[in-house]
C-alpha cells in the first residue's frame, strides 16, 4: 500500500497510542462511517467535475442494413 508522508505519520502516531486510545478512535471512526453511509445512501451523489455524454441518435431503420459508399 502506497501512503503519502502525512498518511505514514498518522499511522505511526496511531501505532504509538495506548490501547484505550486506539479503541476510542476506532469506535469514533466506525460511528462516522455508519452515520455518513446512511446519509450517502439516502442522497445519491453526482460528481461535479463531469459532464454527461451526448447519446447518439437512435435510428432503428439504419441498424438493419449496413451503409455502403463508393
Amino acid at each position: 500500500m502506497d501512503c503519502t508522508l502525512d498518511e505514514q505519520a498518522l499511522l505511526a502516531r496511531f501505532r504509538q497510542l495506548h490501547p484505550d486510545g486506539k479503541k476510542e478512535l476506532l469506535d469514533y471512526a466506525a460511528f462516522l462511517v455508519k452515520k455518513y453511509r446512511s446519509d450517502a445512501a439516502a442522497t445519491p451523489q453526482h460528481p461535479g467535475n463531469q459532464c454527461p455524454l451526448e447519446q447518439p441518435e437512435k435510428r432503428p431503420e439504419a441498424a438493419k442494413e449496413p451503409i455502403f459508399t463508393e
